[in-house]
């Protein structure tokens, strides 16, 4: 499954919107950005709920751009989720299936294994009002996930939610992405969230998308003023070429005179230096030896977060550990053998849940 969207416009009196996009089979695109800068609109406009003024959109190598909504096979999961207050958690579920004329007996084996998917076994008929807001969530989504859609949309769902609640959501809707081989459109303005969430990242702007890139490479190596200023990678100041040499270009800031690696390139009419996060640091001394203690393990996975990246290992017998690293730290490949460093002045004792 693909979907290729090319110029689909839309004009208001006080912006227009032009989208270009490209997803692959089981891509998860996050569309990032500030609030009203057209995010909703977009994903409006792709499901059919606004008619584009022109561009299309290809699902699959289907044209559907004239489509309405119902034919479109697209499934969006709004803000505000929209679940039917009046029907039982199982019947939320099944809703899509049932318009589709699916036979009830496949619907009802469809909605458990969605519900065991879930983690909500024996919630069919449980009223929607009876849930936590993460139940509503995840009930949202396995109705969006439940027709099997050709393109899955989701406006900025998490957004009630607390934030210890959002990143235990976050790594359920990952689980639940790998039920789906439709490409994903997640809208966010969170940018740990977008990080996250996000095989690749579409930063947008005033309408336009204007950069897009890996959720490492958008923190790390921002190609925009717009890019580096929404992710919090670092300082942009205003600079003025100096001067240019085989080994990189002089310039001079506010903050002092440097010389930029070659490499990316700049606005002869405005340039600007980036200054990444961990280009800066403080010197710190060097613990000694005596107070380590060395244990082994594997590397199984790393998690970037946009502002920090975990590495998890395990140890054996089988206890997984995570622990910072450095953002630019290179990544063994899963199942490497590594050593880790423990340094035990940091240990400490706590006390035991309480129990009930």
């Amino acid at each position: 499954m693909t979907l290729e969207i090319e110029n689909l416009t839309k004009t208001y009196q006080d912006q227009s919107i032009c989208l270009n996009l490209t997803l692959t089979q089981g891509e998860t695109l996050v569309l990032a950005g500030p609030s009203g800068c057209g995010k909703t609109t977009a994903l409006y406009l792709i499901a059919g709920l606004i008619q584009a003024e022109q561009g299309s959109i290809r699902s699959n190598g289907e044209d559907i751009s004239r489509l309405p909504p119902w034919k479109r096979h697209i499934a969006l999961v709004f803000q505000d989720l929209a679940l039917f207050p009046h029907l039982s958690v199982g019947k939320n579920i099944a809703y899509g299936l049932f318009i589709q004329g699916v036979p009830k007996r496949e619907r009802q084996m469809r909605v458990k294994e969605m519900l065991r998917i879930l983690r909500l076994p024996g919630y069919e008929n449980r009223p929607v009002s009876s849930l936590s807001g993460g139940e509503r969530q995840r009930v949202a989504i396995a109705r969006a996930l439940a027709v099997s859609p050709r393109v899955l949309l989701l406006d900025e769902p998490f957004s009630s939610l607390d934030a210890p609640l959002r990143r235990d959501i976050r790594q359920e809707f990952l689980d639940l992405r790998m039920e789906s081989k439709a490409p994903c459109i997640f809208v966010t303005h969170d940018r740990e969230e977008a990080a996250v969430l996000g095989d690749r990242i579409a930063l947008m702007d005033a309408g336009r998308i204007v950069e897009t890139g890996s959720s490492r490479d958008m923190f790390l190596f921002p190609q925009t003023e717009t890019g580096a200023r929404f992710f919090g990678a670092g300082q942009v100041l205003d600079c003025t070429i100096v001067g240019k040499s085989p080994e990189g270009i002089m310039v001079s800031s506010a903050l002092g005179n440097w010389r930029v690696p070659r490499g990316s390139d700049y606005d002869p009419k405005r340039p600007l230096v980036f200054i990444p996060r961990d280009a800066l640091f403080l010197a710190a001394g060097f613990y000694q030896k005596n107070t380590y203690t060395v244990l082994r393990a594997l590397f199984r996975k790393r998690i970037f977060e946009g502002e920090r990246l975990t590495l998890e290992v395990e140890c054996p017998p089988g206890i997984l550990l995570r622990l910072a690293a450095g953002l630019r730290a290179p990544i063994p490949a899963p199942g490497t053998p590594v050593t880790l460093y423990l340094d035990q002045r940091l240990l400490r004792f706590v006390k035991p849940a309480t129990l009930s």
